[in-house]
């Protein structure tokens, strides 16, 4: 027999019987797979079509999933205001451009970046006042933050150095 005229080893796509599924793993796989091909599908016949549609599906595990276009909240406040005549859905409160858009990504990535940098710092304090040690670090390289919480560090050992020599009138003699 010729290497060309052999006969495909997998069954391949078999048409199935649609009856409800009985094991909730397999309404969950059989939903996953199937949802995406239902919003394919949905995708196409807006595209082609140039028709404007949503779809609100709730999974097996009670999850929402939904597909709108152009998008889902101006279909359903469509749908449930009676209206024929289609109104894009407001941007919650916000209109812009991608301009606008795009400098307050840049800004929120500034922001982002300080606080990294800020952790950062809190990280590596952490780490010296950890080993115990703190007293003797320099504070000449010390942000005016970490020299605050140096200041009220001190302060509170002060505190306690001060109750605990309370403890032991004869032992100390206060200054």
């Amino acid at each position: 027999m010729d290497v060309f005229q052999q006969k495909k080893k997998s069954t391949g796509r078999k048409k199935i019987e649609i009856k409800k599924l009985v094991k909730d793993a397999n309404k969950q796989v059989t939903f996953s797979k199937r949802r995406a091909g239902l919003f394919k599908k949905a995708s196409e016949l807006c595209i082609l079509c140039n028709v404007q549609m949503a779809i609100i599906v709730y999974s097996p595990a009670d999850k929402l999933f939904s597909f709108g276009h152009p998008n889902t909240e101006a279909i359903v406040s469509r749908y449930l205001n009676g209206s024929t005549e289609f109104e894009p859905a407001k941007t919650r409160g916000r209109s812009g451009t991608y301009e606008e858009y795009n400098r307050e990504y840049d800004e929120a990535i500034k922001v982002l970046e300080a606080q990294k940098k800020k952790l950062a710092e809190i990280e590596t304090l952490a780490k010296v006042w950890n080993r115990g040690e703190w007293w003797n670090e320099s504070i000449d390289e010390m942000g005016a933050d970490q020299l605050e919480q140096f200041m009220l560090s001190i302060y509170a050992l002060r505190g306690k150095l001060a109750e605990r020599a309370d403890q032991f009138p004869m032992m100390f003699a206060r200054l």
